[in-house]
C-alpha cells in the first residue's frame, strides 16, 4: 500500500488546532439542551446566562478527545462484512437521502421508489467494493413513517453494516429497536452495532436539541455516530480555506466533547461534507479543487487525532455523465492518497439530490482499479526476477518462464467488469457505452439477487409489529 499524504504540517496543524480550541473557548456553541448543558459544566465548561451557549475550555476539549476511541467495530450481520474503523483501513458507503433516479443512459430522473431502494441494496449486496448500503428517501410510502419503513426494508435486505437517516428522535427509537430486534436484543446490538447514526451540527457552532436526544439514544444502544460538518465556504463558514479549516475543527472537537461527555466511548469520525458559495451565481458547489484540498486537510487532522475519518467523497455535484465519471476517478483516487477511512456517497449525483444504479456500479469498478494502483508492487528476490531475465535473455520471451506460470494467478492484472478495450473499427460494429455496460451488470446482479428476507419469519413479524406501532403514532 503506497503511503498517505498529508497536505498538512505539523506546525500547520498545530495552528488549526490551536484556532479551534480558541473558538470554542471564546464563542461556544449554540446549545440550549438542559441535560448536555448539566453534564458539560459538571465537567468544567461554561454555560451562558441565558442559557443558550456552552464554552469550552480547551482543558476540557483536550480531555474528551482522549476518551473517542481510535479504532472501533461497525458490524454486519454477517462477520465477514465487519468493518473495523481506524486510520489505515479503507471502506465504502453508499449514499443517503436522494429522493430522485437518475437515469445515466439517457439523462432523465423521476421519483424514488420502494422498489428502487430494495434494489439499492441488493445491488450493494453484490458489489465487493461497496461496503455498506445507506437508507435513501422513496417516494412512493407514507411520508410522516418513511425513513422507519425505510431502515426496515435495509435490516430485510442485507447482511451489510448500513447507515441510517431519521427525521428525529422519536422516530430514531423505532429504526434502533428495529436493529435491536433483528440481532436479538439491545445488549446483543451494544456488542455489535449493525448500523451507525448521526447527529448534527449547524454551520457556524450549533447543535440543536433534538440532534443531542438522538446522540444520546444512539448512546443508549451502542450506536457509533457521524456528525457532517457541512461548512459552507463564505456562506455559513469562513470565506478562506484556512478558516474554513478552522471552523470544521472547532465543530469536530466540540461534537466529540458533547459526545464523549454524554456517551462516553462512542464511536466517532472526522466527517467532511463540504461546499463552498459560487459569489457569481450564488449556487453552492460541492467539487472542485479547493475542496479537495479541504477535504484532504480533514484527513490530515483525523490522522492528528488518530481518529478514523470520513469524507464524502463519492459525492458528485454534477448530472453530466462524462463530468461525473471525471469527478468520481479523482475524489477516490485523492481519498485513497489521504487516507480517508471511510469514503460515502457512492451512488449520488447532483449533491445528492440524485441516485443512479449505474453510477453505483461505475464506482465499485473504479475503486478496484485504483485499489489495485494503491497496493503497489511486491518486491522482493524472487518478484525481481533477476535470474528469470538472465535465464530467458537468449529466447526473447517470458511466456514459457517458470515465474511467470508461478505468478500468473498469484500476481492477478486487473480486469474490468465494465470497460473494455476494443480496437475502433471492431467497436463500431458494436458501439455500446461503459454506461450501457454498467445497466448490464445492474440487471445481472439484481437477477441473481435473493428475493426473500434475510431475516426469520419471527423477527419480520416484530419489525412489522413496530411499523405498525409507527404508523399509529406518527400518522
Amino acid at each position: 500500500m503506497f503511503p498517505v499524504y498529508n497536505v498538512l504540517t505539523a506546525d500547520e496543524t498545530r495552528q488549526i488546532h490551536e484556532a479551534a480550541l480558541r473558538v470554542l473557548n471564546e464563542a461556544g456553541v449554540g446549545l440550549d439542551h438542559p441535560k448536555a448543558q448539566e453534564v458539560l459544566s459538571g465537567l468544567g465548561a461554561r454555560v451562558s446566562d441565558d442559557k443558550k451557549r456552552v464554552y469550552f475550555p480547551p482543558e476540557l476539549v483536550e480531555r474528551m478527545l482522549a476518551r473517542a476511541p481510535r479504532e472501533f467495530l461497525c458490524a454486519a450481520r454477517d462477520p465477514k462484512n465487519d468493518m473495523i474503523m481506524k486510520l489505515g483501513n479503507s471502506f465504502v458507503r453508499q449514499g443517503g437521502g436522494p429522493i430522485l433516479k437518475y437515469d445515466l443512459r439517457d439523462s432523465a430522473s423521476r421519483p424514488l421508489t420502494m422498489s428502487d431502494a430494495i434494489e439499492s441494496v441488493k445491488l450493494v449486496n453484490g458489489l465487493s467494493q461497496i461496503n455498506a448500503p445507506s437508507t435513501i428517501s422513496p417516494q412512493d410510502i407514507e411520508i410522516p413513517t418513511y425513513d422507519i419503513a425505510t431502515v426496515k426494508m435495509v435490516l430485510e435486505n442485507t447482511q451489510k453494516h448500513f447507515w441510517a437517516l431519521t427525521v428525529g428522535a422519536d422516530h430514531l427509537k423505532y429504526e434502533l429497536e428495529m436493529a435491536a430486534a433483528t440481532v436479538g436484543g439491545r445488549d446483543k446490538l451494544k456488542e455489535r452495532p449493525i448500523l451507525s447514526g448521526v447527529f448534527c451540527v449547524i454551520a457556524p457552532l450549533r447543535f440543536p436539541a433534538d440532534e443531542i436526544d438522538r446522540l444520546i439514544l444512539c448512546g443508549e444502544y451502542g450506536v457509533n455516530v457521524m456528525t457532517p460538518l457541512t461548512v459552507l465556504m463564505g456562506g455559513s463558514a469562513p470565506y478562506t480555506m484556512a478558516g474554513a479549516m478552522t471552523q470544521m475543527t472547532a465543530e469536530f472537537l466540540a461534537a466529540v466533547t458533547i459526545a464523549q461527555a454524554l456517551c462516553p466511548g462512542i464511536g466517532q469520525w472526522y466527517y467532511t461534507l463540504l461546499q463552498y458559495l459560487d459569489m457569481r451565481t450564488g449556487r453552492s458547489i460541492s467539487h472542485g479543487p479547493e475542496l479537495m484540498a479541504l477535504c484532504a486537510g480533514g484527513a490530515a487532522m483525523s490522522a492528528h487525532y488518530g481518529i478514523p475519518s470520513l469524507a464524502n467523497t463519492l459525492l458528485s455535484g454534477d448530472c453530466q455523465p462524462h463530468q461525473i465519471m471525471f469527478q468520481y476517478g479523482i475524489n477516490i483516487l485523492q481519498g485513497l492518497l489521504n487516507g480517508v477511512t471511510f469514503q460515502v456517497g457512492a451512488g449520488s449525483l447532483e449533491s445528492g439530490n440524485l441516485y443512479s444504479h449505474q453510477a453505483l456500479v461505475i464506482i465499485d469498478d473504479i475503486l478496484s482499479y485504483m485499489k489495485t494502483f494503491m497496493n503497489g508492487m511486491d518486491i522482493n528476490p524472487e518478484t525481481l526476477a533477476a535470474d528469470d531475465i538472465i535465464a530467458m535473455a537468449d529466447k526473447g520471451e517470458y511466456l514459457s518462464s517458470k515465474l511467470t506460470m508461478k505468478y500468473l494467478r498469484k500476481e492477478k492484472r486487473f480486469e474490468s467488469s465494465i470497460m473494455n478495450y476494443p480496437l475502433l473499427a471492431s467497436w463500431s460494429q458494436n458501439p455500446d457505452t461503459v454506461i450501457d455496460r454498467a445497466e448490464a451488470k445492474v440487471q445481472k446482479i439484481l437477477s441473481e439477487a435473493p428475493e426473500e428476507s434475510v431475516l426469520t419469519p419471527d423477527t419480520v413479524r416484530e419489525l412489522d409489529g413496530l411499523m405498525a406501532a409507527a404508523r399509529k403514532q406518527f400518522a
